[in-house]
């Protein structure tokens, strides 16, 4: 998923300088999550489908986990249980970060009749 241009712009901006500056894990981590060009044509992204998306990347991450230590089996379901919680914290904690814990509807997601 790509991010408009006017926030890839700003994020690309404080990429470089955290470059500029030595923190090069910082910048490297904006430079890989914004990609290489802004998405002009938002497409309509439900909550839900964040949701899922943000569980899906927590599978990777665990993967690589269970990669990293060999593990030979893993409780899917139980794992999946985890992550679902850590989605929902992940998410919590990252609007908190935003200054967006109390919105409703994201700029991207389907109005419903009456909504502005």
């Amino acid at each position: 998923m790509k991010i408009g241009a006017v926030v890839y712009k700003r994020l690309l901006a404080q990429a470089q300088e955290a470059k500029d500056q030595g923190f090069t894990k910082l910048a490297d981590g904006v430079l890989g999550a914004i990609g290489a060009c802004p998405d002009e044509d938002r497409e309509r992204y439900s909550y839900g489908q964040l949701l899922d998306d943000i569980h899906g990347d927590l599978w990777k991450i665990a993967t690589r986990l269970i990669n990293y230590y060999d593990i030979k089996s893993a409780d899917a379901m139980k794992l999946d249980g985890v992550l679902d919680r850590l989605a929902g914290t992940l998410m919590d904690e990252v609007e908190t970060g935003l200054g967006v814990e109390n919105v409703v509807v994201g700029a991207n997601d389907e109005k419903v009749p009456g909504q502005h």
